[in-house]
């Protein structure tokens, strides 16, 4: 449903609507169930999502960019989805314009863009996943986890599946234990494991992530080099004690060792 709320001379742009798990649609997208099969979706990618990176099952959608859509998400025992949605318009936001000095190695600016990000608070990883669903930067906590190739490519196909409605902002897949955030830079897509986190810290830092990675190609970016295994020192050898054989026993050796003979001269009779 459309809900016009007016308070003088403001009015909300607000919208409503489920998506229930047989594919019936309560209330209007506003965009001609465009939305609504985005969604659902876009709600089984980011299920897998969650197994991979190890936070528990899916428990919300958040879209934030020219406006917000939240979404909130329970599934049947069979595995189907109820998505219940509110799609509300924003404030016009002015991305700030940034001036980057100097030339800067895109190992570097890559780099320098994932310590940006996880300065900002409750954020605990972060990587940097080509649209080749190549990673070629990573930082923070277990960032080299297993799947996490994976895990970014399905949030790719997420953030493709919602079209151009976060180019500017951000996707936020809520889960029981953490949440997964996923961000468009260029072709390519930005995904940060975190907690609660600042909204407004934390896309100012992904307009800052945007301009600084605007004039690199970021195909270049050698993946990130296998962590480091401890060598374990060889033991030093030891000199076994050397055995003496045992006797030869059995008929032919008389049941023990042969005494020695005396020998004979030459000419001895």
């Amino acid at each position: 449903m459309d809900v016009e709320h007016s308070s003088g001379t403001a009015e909300v742009d607000l919208r409503e609507f489920v998506v229930r798990p047989d594919a019936t649609v309560v209330g209007d997208d506003g965009v001609g169930g465009v939305l609504v099969a985005s969604l659902t979706y876009a709600g089984r990618l980011a299920r897998r999502v969650g197994e991979l990176v190890g936070v528990g099952d899916l428990r919300s959608i958040e879209v934030v960019g020219r406006r917000r859509l939240t979404v909130g998400v329970t599934w049947t025992p069979a595995g189907e989805g109820t998505y219940r949605a509110v799609d509300a318009a924003l404030p016009a936001r002015l991305v700030p314009a940034f001036t980057v000095v100097g030339a800067v190695d895109t190992s570097a600016a890559v780099g320098h863009c994932l310590t940006r990000v996880l300065g900002v608070e409750g954020v605990r990883w972060a990587v940097l996943v080509l649209i080749d669903s190549r990673v070629v930067a990573a930082e923070g906590e277990r960032h080299d986890a297993p799947h996490l190739a994976e895990a970014g490519n399905r949030v790719l196909a997420v953030l493709g599946s919602l079209g151009d409605r976060h180019a500017t902002g951000f996707v936020r897949l809520g889960f029981e234990q953490d949440a997964v955030v996923g961000a468009q830079v260029g072709r390519h897509a930005l995904v940060v494991r975190c907690g609660a986190t600042d909204d407004a810290v934390l896309l100012a830092v992904l307009d800052e992530v945007r301009a600084v990675l605007a004039g690199h190609d970021l195909s270049l970016v050698p993946p990130p080099a296998a962590p480091e295994v401890d060598k374990v020192p060889a033991a030093a050898a030891v000199d076994a004690p050397v055995v003496a054989p045992p006797p030869l026993v059995g008929a032919r050796f008389g049941g023990g060792q042969r005494a020695e003979r005396p020998r004979r001269g030459r000419f001895a009779r």
